[in-house]
């Protein structure tokens, strides 16, 4: 993929969207080196056993097959328009489908995607087909280029051009993750525990009885009670105390450093939300500093890819602390 964009920089409707095109490189293959070889052979130094008239027409008609060759093909290449989407989400290292599509007058041609480059794949006329892609850097890509070749009818030319394509959304690549140890520590939660958070943090204190409601675990049914007043009876637990953790990533004066950075902010995001702990990330993005609460490893791994190398945002008042970065 291309360099970082902003998110909403240069949408596109339906499946892909607008694209930019430039020449790619265009060159004889080796059939053509050959022909070209034979034709100069044949005007230079032409065989002294061969009839005259005839050698005329064996070396015109090459002239004309070498002439076809080369100019169909740049002709060919520029008839061709290109269209892509991708999913919104990925990580460091994966392979992400390029759902590509592609369309014009043209016989046959070859494609592939660039920024690192990856395998041709044949296309027979117009139609939709996908690439593998490789996620190499972090960051939020609004473009993709992709290049495309064709050497029909002959094989003796191969001409490219390079399609840039922008993306009908931002595709926000997260770092990958290192391994990350959390020690929970408790967090002032002004709303109290997120729900999703209490199946993970559980609570082993019971505060009363209550009889049973349709939808009660199995495992809250008070035995004891049960017995002695013939009905069902379950636990109400009291709620397990809010445990967190505000991650700051400052990326600013890291060099080489930066991404590692990145990916154990990663890690220790992982590990906050894994443990049913409640996360605020601090970042800096290319608005400016933000500091808010994250509830999902994917969440957490886009607000990540958006950051750069700035001031970051305070972490809340009375929160643990975890600074990564400068």
């Amino acid at each position: 993929m291309t360099a970082p964009a902003p998110p909403a920089a240069g949408a596109g409707r339906g499946l892909g969207g607008r694209s930019t095109i430039r020449a790619g490189a265009s060159r004889l293959t080796s059939f053509g080196a050959l022909v070209l070889v034979c034709l100069v052979i044949g005007v230079g130094q032409p065989p002294n056993f061969a009839d005259r008239q005839i050698l005329v027409l064996i070396w015109v008609a090459m002239l004309a097959a070498f002439a076809v060759g080369t100019i169909w093909p740049l002709v060919a290449v520029r008839q061709i328009a290109i269209a892509a989407s991708s999913p919104r989400d990925a990580t460091v290292g994966d392979e992400v489908p390029i759902d590509v599509d592609v369309t014009g007058r043209f016989g046959s041609c070859e494609v592939r995607a660039l920024d690192p480059a990856g395998s041709w794949h044949r296309v027979d006329g117009p139609g939709t087909g996908s690439l593998r892609h490789e996620a190499t850097m972090r960051g939020v890509f609004q473009v993709i280029r992709i290049e495309v070749r064709v050497t029909a009818p002959l094989g003796i030319l191969s001409a490219g051009r390079i399609h840039q394509v922008s993306l009908p959304h931002a595709v926000e690549v997260a770092p990958r993750p290192l391994a990350v140890d959390w020690l929970p520590a408790p967090a002032p939660l002004d709303g109290g525990v997120d729900p999703a958070a209490l199946a993970a943090l559980g609570g082993d204190l019971v505060r009363a009885v209550r009889p049973y409601a349709p939808g009660d675990p199995a495992h809250l049914v008070h035995w004891p009670s049960t017995a002695r007043t013939g009905t069902l009876v379950v636990r109400e637990l009291e709620p397990p105390a809010p445990i967190g953790q505000a991650i700051v990533v400052d990326l600013r004066d890291l060099g080489p450093d930066k991404e590692r950075a990145a990916s154990y902010a990663m890690g220790a995001a992982r590990a906050v939300l894994a443990a049913g702990g409640e996360l605020v990330l601090c970042t800096s993005e290319v608005q400016g500093p933000r500091t808010a609460r994250v509830r999902a490893p994917i969440e957490a791994g886009r607000r990540l890819a958006r950051a750069v190398a700035a001031e970051p945002g305070a972490p809340p008042e009375g929160w643990p602390v975890v600074e990564i970065g400068r």
